[in-house]
């Protein structure tokens, strides 16, 4: 069974996404997600990301700590064979994360103008 690849994490606005690409195949392929935490130093399931066919999880409730490394890795299982894991280089949520800028609202009440400003 042939391993995941291209396998990129995007974070925006603290929604932080795991990415990847499968070639296509007769069967279709289901895919598990675990994370390592630096603090737990080993890895554990992603429990949304179980058996998935989406070739993306959604890490958004898994990253605790924004200042803490955390390791990813992802496996392709097809029928009862499972690929080799493809691990991560290390994600830290305040370096490699984004956060997209600021939504603004402006209206005028006579001669007034009012400014809202509501945070990504």
């Amino acid at each position: 069974v042939p391993s995941p690849t291209q396998i990129v994490i995007k974070s925006k606005n603290f929604k932080t996404l795991l990415h990847w690409q499968y070639p296509p195949l007769f069967e279709t392929p289901r895919f598990t997600v675990e994370i390592k935490p630096y603090s737990i130093g080993s890895y554990k399931n992603v429990s949304a990301c179980v058996n998935i066919s989406a070739d993306f999880c959604d890490l958004s409730g898994e990253i605790h700590d924004l200042f803490s490394s955390h390791w990813l890795r992802v496996k392709a299982i097809i029928g009862s064979e499972e690929s080799e894991y493809v691990e991560t280089s290390e994600f830290i949520l305040q370096k490699h994360g984004k956060i997209g800028p600021p939504k603004l609202h402006l209206s005028r009440h006579s001669d007034k103008i009012f400014v809202d400003i509501y945070h990504p």
